[in-house]
């Protein structure tokens, strides 16, 4: 019996043909997060080449003006990007992963990027995790939703009734043979990602590996439940087809417009206007009180005085544009203490939700989640700050550009070493999936 149910699957056609179309979008989504990976190691390269380039280019024409250098010098940070990110592209199309910085004003610059072709985040990226979340469900459903239906509607039931000594091990090991063949599409797609695209076999690899078979799983395990109903083949198909439809879209895009209302984030546009008030308004007014805010704030440079009759110092200009960023501060503490509770919001969002957790926990074991966004910018602010107080006392003090040390400023690297919280990520899966088995176990009971 067994034997002949694992030629009736793999002899249907229409099943075979699911499978290819798995594997071949697998492949293409693969092929989408290479290209990522490329694009993003050449940007980098190009940019530490230009930054190179723009010292030697601006020290050439203005060295005996290091203010004036350091206006245009942009220094760049680079977001490490993890090989794994090729299967999770997540938030890093919409926030680059490498941002380059001037010692000026650091609110504008910072907020740049949230104004880049919003537009993209509607499309999403088709990547491996966008295969796993949205297609393999798909697939699934069509293996299992008649696998009762179909043998009552064909009025084969009764005779395999009674050829069978158990209806339920007879159910479960067609459901088994469907698991078997999807899992061996899965874990073929994930051993062709790691080897093409270079993706070490470390625990971050492991854990992104085991949250998507085990989502896999709980789809297998709905679908034992849906069917254990005995409703006809039409009717199982619409219920999983409306849990698809409902988990994927109708609830987290409302969920969305929720956490929008409860956690609304203008703060970033305020912030650039606040910063650009602050500094362009100095212009007009009196410099001795502006002074007075920076000396308060970096007393270690009140030797570098400034008189009110200067007509223009480099010591007042950086002086008056970090002052921007200072009335600014606020709203920018503001906008990242917002979007820290939206994520968190959707993280306990994703406990009721298997997609949304696999998406959540696969983008932060690829570090391109939210989070690694937030952290990035903390430690772009700190990258900028610390550039800031290696170059003013150099600028306050009038030296000329030549003595530097130039080839010291190279491009700088932030990485994020997040532990793997495994309870967190496997927790909400076992929930669901011993909950869908001891469910579907009592209706099998009496169906047997």
């Amino acid at each position: 019996m067994n034997r002949y149910l694992y030629t009736q699957f793999y002899r249907n056609k229409a099943y075979i043909i699911a499978l290819l179309f798995l594997f071949m979008a697998g492949i293409m989504a693969i092929y989408t997060g290479k290209k990522f990976l490329d694009r993003n190691e050449d940007i980098i390269s190009k940019s530490e080449a230009f930054q190179k380039e723009s010292i030697q280019r601006n020290i050439k024409f203005h060295k005996d003006d290091l203010g004036l250098v350091l206006y245009y010098i942009k220094f760049n940070l680079v977001n490490e990007t993890p090989r794994l990110a090729a299967l999770n592209i997540g938030m890093r199309d919409l926030n680059p992963s490498i941002q380059g910085v001037t010692i000026r004003n650091l609110e504008e610059q910072r907020y740049n990027s949230d104004f880049y072709n919003p537009a993209n985040a509607a499309v999403g990226n088709f990547d491996f995790s966008f295969v796993v979340v949205f297609l393999f469900p798909l697939v699934i459903v069509a293996f299992c939703y008649n696998l009762i239906s179909e043998e009552e509607e064909r009025g084969t039931w009764k005779l395999l009734s009674v050829q069978s000594g158990n209806l339920q091990k007879l159910l479960d090991h067609k459901m088994l043979i469907r698991l078997l063949a999807v899992t061996a599409v899965y874990l073929a797609l994930m051993i062709i990602a790691s080897v093409w695209i270079k993706i070490p076999l470390d625990l971050y690899y492991i854990a992104f590996l085991i949250s998507g078979w085990l989502y896999l799983l709980f789809w297998f395990a709905l679908c034992r439940w849906v069917i254990s109903f005995r409703k006809s083949s039409a009717q199982n198909a619409l219920i999983l087809l409306i849990v698809w439809v409902g988990i994927n879209f109708i609830i987290p895009m409302s969920s969305n417009i929720l956490i929008q209302k409860i956690y609304p984030v203008n703060e970033s546009l305020k912030a650039v206007m606040e910063q650009r008030e602050g500094y362009h308004n100095k212009w007009d007014e009196a410099k001795l009180p502006t002074m007075e805010k920076f000396y308060k704030a970096y007393p270690q440079y009140r030797n570098f005085t400034v008189e009110e009759n200067d007509t223009f110092t480099w010591t007042w200009y950086y002086a008056m544009q970090h002052m921007g960023d200072l009335e600014s501060a606020a709203s920018s503490e503001q906008y990242t203490e917002k979007m820290q509770k939206r994520n968190q919001a959707a993280v306990y969002l994703g406990y009721f939700l298997p997609n949304l957790h696999t998406q959540l926990v696969e983008s932060h074991l690829a570090k391109t989640d939210i989070d690694n966004n937030l952290q990035y910018a903390s430690s772009l602010k700190k990258f900028h700050e610390k550039k800031r107080l290696y170059f003013y006392p150099l600028i306050f003090s009038g030296q000329t550009a030549e003595p530097i040390n130039w080839g010291q400023q190279t491009i700088q690297v932030f990485k994020l070493s997040a532990p793997i919280q495994w309870i967190q990520i496997l927790l909400p899966y076992l929930i669901f999936i011993t909950l869908f088995i001891i469910l579907s176990q009592y209706k099998y009971r009496k169906l047997c």
